[in-house]
């Protein structure tokens, strides 16, 4: 450990041992401790304590909404912990790969649950099973589904195929890993099961190596043997297997599919005609002996194989698999052709995994934060990492010719992609110095998706790298010098604030930056014109630059990313998503990696993390409410530019309207621009607080009960809504209206969210209420981007107004057994239906943001640049209690069933 991080842990024991003795919280320690802990050192004693103490693994059970209202009857009896296929599995992840506990539990009890919900293969009737599960992106979908096929042959199912992406790389990175996990070879991985349970893998680990019939004999499908395919969603690929199996597998085999990337052309168009970002790249090897021909990737012509390939079997499983569930979930539960039957939609059951546990993973939420969420507090706003770094739009166009245009362009190596490949030399040597041994180390860089473009970018930085090695071997001096104050200014800094004990001085890697320099760093292009590929199997201490387009782009995992150099837009929630390749198992370097982008796609990033954690908040509702699959329509948050996916994917989908039942909606943005509406609106709200009369009073806050809703309605229809803002007044007052018609929200509590102490920096307001002349104000800050956001104003506890000790111990402890997929859910379910509450924020136009620590960015700015030219802001919320009420408020959404399918 170093010196900083030996004093910084001898003070962390220091407020410990008073903490302990004295009984009394770490901030009162720290004065305690006076003069014995400099003033300079203090935050960081208190961001590592919190570090320490914050620390806390939790393995979640998966969001799980079913037909059937949970596991099928035959589970009850089966213990896959018994199995043959698994605890060979387990015990290689446990003693091989080193996985925790933790890791193991979380992965054994989410496979579980999806093996509950298939049919016992024993069964002597004909079943079909259709299920989804949501992952996150690289967060182990494959050791979810390989779980799954070990416990399922060890349940009885004997034939299983696996149908992995459009891309040869994915199919073989697919097939490599399910060997590894569930056996072939004496000497890889589990090693080669015993005589008698071997597996008949129909497919092999080399890129040509497809299902292709030739020799192979159909009695292997007769139930004796355990049968395995790996194959490439293409339609001859998949047209030549149909072929095959069609009257080869008896009526009593069952048969167990898995469709990896299940929204990527499993999903039915309605048309044959694939986009170009979907065809892209998929020439050559990625169809060996095949001409490409459009309907090879049709979205129409895959989707209706899948189904067909379905339709052979009379006892069958299908389970999807996806980290971006968009388009699966907005399938038409009831469409169904002639040729094809029954399309896709999952309508036994849709499982949410819950995210890895652990801090290892890195996902979209802690990589760029995420925005809160209605009845989140303030705290719940999550920051990225700060190792984001920004690229000019100008650089862009130096990278990246116009549409049509790439005849003749030449992309040049910018500023940001220069520092971004001395970032790639340095997060190396930091790698490779703190492992003390050789691992892969990776650079991606995906500017475009057109091969010339990506070609002509390759020779640049084969060029530049050349130029950097020289630098190094014979004029070493300027280059030091600048990578080490990258190393002290950048990398230092961001370590530190992730864990002190990280931080090594420059001259401690750079004998690793000579020999990266010595042996080189290869630079591979990824895509149809070049031969490069990707195995880390074959190389598993690869050092290398990879320049590629759509093979980045979806499943093909780069083991040891350390840097992403990004700039490709796409205007669809689920093709950006999966373009995320950073995200995966890197938490024990995720101070060394580096993410170049522009703000645009960082700020969707943002917002896609936002909508997922969302989406996922919503399946649980589901669950909570018992509601199985066709019946419900999951509600996805639109964007102002972008897509939930293409157009032609929500054939299903419709702007529908939903209802407010147990909702909560509040302001989040503001006119900050025009002091004229703020004023508008704090004047409404002076009229509307003057006419309650005389208030209560909760903790010194003013309150009024008994309310009419003629009142609320009234105020909200005066208030001024932000263009941006995601809350409708309308449709919210229509709600209420039809709630009174109902004998619901009647009555009406209004409490103003006031300081409960005032603060003289913040200042107080005269909000025109009886008896109450200053209201103290709150502070809350707006972000940079989207300068009119405040986020989430409200504080997790506003919700809590009106409830009787009682019902919040009730919801305490429902909320504390997971009955509720939220705190703030488990309140309002014990609000009665007649009462409303509406909460009003009075800001500080004073209002500053606070400091950011644990290596996240500052995103967060003053509510006014000159404060004494602001106005007090108003912001309101409305928290609505449980209901059975009409549809109001507007999302897209798939269309529910109302008949079991």
């Amino acid at each position: 450990m170093n010196s900083d991080g030996e004093r910084i842990e001898q003070h962390v024991q220091l407020i410990r041992v008073l903490m302990e003795r004295d009984g009394i919280g770490a901030e009162e320690a720290l004065a305690r401790a006076g003069e014995l802990i400099p003033a300079d050192d203090r935050n960081e004693v208190l961001d590592r304590w919190q570090q320490q103490t914050s620390i806390r693994i939790e393995v979640l059970d998966p969001i799980n909404l079913s037909e059937r209202g949970g596991p099928r009857a035959w589970y009850q009896e089966h213990d896959p912990s018994e199995g043959y296929y698994w605890r060979r599995q387990r015990r290689y992840l446990a003693q091989v790969l080193k996985r925790g506990d933790f890791a193991i539990d979380s992965l054994d009890k989410s496979s579980n649950v999806v093996l509950s919900h298939l049919e016992d293969p024993s069964h002597v009737d004909p079943f079909l099973v259709r299920g989804l599960v949501i992952g996150y992106v690289q967060s182990g979908k494959t050791a979810n589904f390989s779980a799954l096929i070990a416990k399922a042959a060890d349940a009885g199912y004997k034939v299983v195929i696996i149908l992995s992406g459009l891309h040869n790389t994915l199919r073989q990175q697919t097939q490599r890993r399910l060997e590894r996990d569930l056996g072939r070879e004496p000497r890889r991985g589990v090693g080669a099961p015993d005589p008698g349970r071997q597996w008949v893998w129909m497919t092999g680990s080399e890129l040509w190596e497809d299902f292709n019939p030739g020799s192979v004999d159909g009695a292997v499908l007769q139930g004796n043997e355990q049968v395995i395919f790996v194959v490439k969603k293409n339609k001859s690929r998949l047209r030549r297997l149909i072929e095959w199996m069609e009257g080869k597998v008896p009526s009593h085999v069952p048969v167990l599919i898995i469709d990896d990337e299940a929204d990527q052309a499993s999903i039915n168009t309605g048309d044959n005609r694939a986009s170009i970002e979907e065809t892209v790249d998929l020439v050559g090897e990625d169809f060996v002996g095949e001409n490409l021909d459009p309907e090879e990737v049709s979205p129409s012509a895959i989707n209706l194989a899948v189904r067909q390939l379905l339709r052979l079997f009379d006892r069958r499983a299908y389970i999807a698999y996806t980290a971006t569930p968009f388009a699966n979930a907005l399938i038409d539960p009831l469409a169904i052709d002639v040729e094809g039957g029954l399309d896709l939609f999952p309508s036994d059951f849709i499982l949410s995994l819950p995210e890895p546990p652990g801090d290892q993973y890195v996902g979209p939420e802690r990589l760029f934060g995420r925005d809160q969420l209605p009845g989140e507090s303030e705290d719940a706003e999550v920051e990225g990492l700060d190792v984001i770094e920004f690229v000019a739009d100008y650089e862009v166009d130096m990278l990246v010719p116009p549409h049509g245009e790439s005849e003749g362009f030449v992309p040049v190596i910018t500023p940001s992609l220069d520092q971004a490949l001395m970032d790639f030399v340095l997060g190396t040597a930091g790698r490779l110095h703190r492992e003390g041994r050789s691992v892969a180390c990776t650079m991606l860089v995906h500017a475009d998706m057109r091969r010339s473009v990506q070609n002509s970018l390759a020779n640049a930085i084969d060029q530049r790298l050349a130029e950097l090695r020289q630098g190094w071997m014979y004029d070493r001096e300027p280059l030091r010098s600048e990578l080490a104050d990258r190393w002290r200014e950048s990398f230092c800094n961001v370590s530190r604030s992730v864990d002190l004990d990280l931080v090594v001085p420059f001259e401690e890697i750079e004998s690793v930056i000579s020999q990266l320099f010595r042996t080189g760093i290869e630079l591979r292009i990824l895509n149809s014109d070049h031969p490069d590929e990707l195995d880390f199997d074959a190389e598993p201490n690869l050092v290398s630059i990879v320049v590629g387009g759509n093979k980045l782009s979806r499943g093909v995992t780069l083991e040891g990313l350390l840097t992403s150099y990004y700039v490709r837009e796409s205007p669809y929630y689920d093709t950006l998503m999966q373009m995320g390749r950073w995200f995966g198992y890197r938490g024990s370097y995720v101070d060394l990696t580096r993410l170049y982008s522009t703000r645009t796609i960082v700020n969707w990033f943002r917002d896609l993390a936002t909508a997922e954690e969302e989406l996922r908040r919503n399946l649980a509702v589901y669950e909570q409410h018992n509601l199985k699959p066709t019946a419900i329509a999951p509600k996805i948050r639109q964007h102002p530019v972008m897509q939930i996916t293409a157009r032609n994917k929500m054939q299903g989908a419709s702007e529908v309207v939903f209802s407010y039942d147990g909702e909560f909606r509040q302001t989040f943005h503001f006119p900050f621009d025009d002091v004229g509406l703020l004023n508008r609106n704090l004047d409404v709200t002076r009229d509307f607080l003057q006419r309650l009369g005389v208030p209560e009073s909760d903790e010194n806050r003013p309150c009024w009960s008994e309310v009419p809703p003629i009142d609320i309605v009234s105020f909200l229809n005066s208030f001024y809504t932000h263009h941006e803002d995601p809350i409708d007044p309308t449709s919210i007052c229509e709600y209420i209206h039809r709630q009174v018609q109902q004998g619901e929200l009647v009555r009406w509590r209004v409490l103003v969210c006031a300081a409960k102490s005032a603060k003289e920096r913040l200042g107080t307001e005269d909000l025109h209420i009886v008896d109450f002349p200053a209201v103290p104000l709150l502070e809350r800050s707006r972000k940079i981007d989207p300068p009119s956001s405040c986020g989430v104003i409200t504080d997790k506890d506003d919700e809590t107004h009106g409830l009787t000790d009682m019902q919040m111990q009730v919801a305490e402890r429902q909320w504390a057994q997971r009955s509720h997929p939220t705190r703030a859910h488990a309140f309002r379910a014990q609000r009665d239906p007649a009462e409303g509450l509406l909460l009003v924020y009075p800001i500080s136009r004073k209002s500053e943001p606070r400091r950011g620590t644990g290596g996240r960015r500052q995103r967060r700015q003053s509510l006014f640049d000159n404060p004494d030219e602001g106005v007090t802001v108003i912001g309101y919320a409305i928290s609505f209690p449980n209901s059975e009420s009409a549809a109001t408020v507007r999302y897209v959404a798939g269309p529910p069933a109302s008949a079991s399918v």
